[in-house]
């Protein structure tokens, strides 16, 4: 019986509205149920990535500004704010002025979130230069003096790499000894001095 009492509250209150602010508040109604669906969507794990939305800056980047979730979060504000605005006094331009303005400033606000979310993720590339000054432990004895044969275990970059290790030592490093990386060689050997 309480809901449909609201359901003729919320009829009786739509009745009173003029038609421009049963278009703002039907349009912030409809972008309300579609943020509610994707809220829902994501919290059961059937959110959508889409790496061809408009405005994509690469593939698999899900914060272009054609994007559902921007596009939800415009007219949510928009609508929201439009019928609010007439709410309060204001005419048909003016209130969708603030409409447009707050949609936009949420389009961007949700943008600005995602771009921030993306930038963080890795693509796992190891980038050997982030070696350089990490501490480690000599896996295969590395020889004496510049010729690589021997690996090193280090750890940077938040993941632990075993390299090709050389050292201009006189003597070599045996497996188990501490060591520190100095230098990348070639691209993809390390050198390394005991620590």
């Amino acid at each position: 019986m309480h809901s449909l009492g609201l359901i003729n509250h919320v009829s009786a209150w739509w009745e009173t509205l003029s038609g421009a602010r049963q278009l703002f508040y039907g349009i912030g109604i409809v972008a309300g149920v579609a943020s509610l669906v994707i809220v829902v969507l994501a919290f059961i794990g059937l959110e959508h990535h889409d790496a061809t939305d408009i405005g994509a800056t690469h593939a698999g980047d899900t914060g272009g500004i054609f994007s559902v979730k921007p596009l939800v979060g415009f007219f949510l504000g928009f609508g929201w704010a439009g019928g609010i605005a007439m709410d309060g006094g204001l005419s048909l331009l003016p209130a969708t002025a603030v409409a447009f303005v707050t949609g936009a400033t949420i389009t961007a606000g949700i943008l600005a979130i995602y771009r921030g979310i993306y930038s963080m993720r890795s693509d796992g590339t190891m980038r050997i230069e982030q070696a350089v000054g990490a501490v480690g432990t000599v896996y295969v004895t590395v020889p004496p003096g510049r010729k690589p044969g021997g690996q090193v275990t280090v750890n940077f970059a938040g993941r632990q790499e075993t390299l090709a290790a050389l050292s201009n030592r006189s003597l070599p490093l045996p497996s188990g000894e501490k060591i520190k990386v100095i230098a990348i060689v070639d691209g993809s050997t390390v050198q390394v001095e005991p620590l």
